[in-house]
């Protein structure tokens, strides 16, 4: 008898082990920067990563209209920012972006809510993962403990099984099997 399957696929962390762009510049120049119409939104992108991990009190606001933006790299970047940013708030706010999506939209935002995820904000998130929890895969690469079981409970609610493909650190389960890449080549028997 077979079972729904959800494969949960966990690669490798790039770790990085150099020093952020812009650490040494004042927040008053980030600002300039990133205000400056001439410059492209990737050379921003650092910038405001600085500033979300300054944990910048304009910041949050910045984001907000990023993610209003009708330009996809605009919100792709707002959404980027404010997970950066990883405060409550900024959790609030990426709910709240995807209250405002659609389709492969709404599964960007749950990615980046899934990274910064709390037990804090476990029921809104509940309810974001009942649309990937069906069949199929789905990439957690840096999703929180609490998200990943939050998407296991889900599926477990939906009766689709979950398989871990990859490595998750510091996962604690409440199965014994084991979740080495190379011990999930087969589908364990029931």
């Amino acid at each position: 008898m077979t079972h729904s399957q959800l494969r949960l696929l966990s690669r490798p962390s790039l770790s990085e082990d150099h020093t952020p762009l812009y650490v040494d510049v004042d927040s008053a120049r980030l600002w300039d920067l990133i205000f400056d119409e001439k410059v492209h939104l990737v050379l921003k992108r650092p910038a405001l990563v600085e500033l979300a991990r300054r944990k910048d009190p304009k910041l949050m606001d910045y984001c907000e209209n990023l993610v209003k933006s009708d330009d996809y790299e605009e919100w792709l970047t707002g959404l980027a920012t404010l997970s950066a940013v990883g405060t409550n708030e900024a959790v609030d706010s990426l709910i709240l972006a995807y209250a405002h999506s659609l389709n492969e939209d709404r599964r960007t935002v749950l990615t980046y809510v899934a990274k910064i995820l709390t037990a804090e904000h476990i029921k809104p998130f509940s309810i974001m993962v009942r649309e990937v929890a069906v069949p199929g895969e789905i990439e957690i690469t840096g999703w929180t403990r609490v998200a990943i079981s939050t998407l296991q409970d889900a599926c477990k609610r939906f009766g689709v099984e979950t398989i871990i493909d990859g490595r998750i650190p510091d996962l604690i389960e409440e199965t014994t099997e084991s979740h080495n890449i190379d011990d999930l080549t087969t589908t364990p028997e029931r």
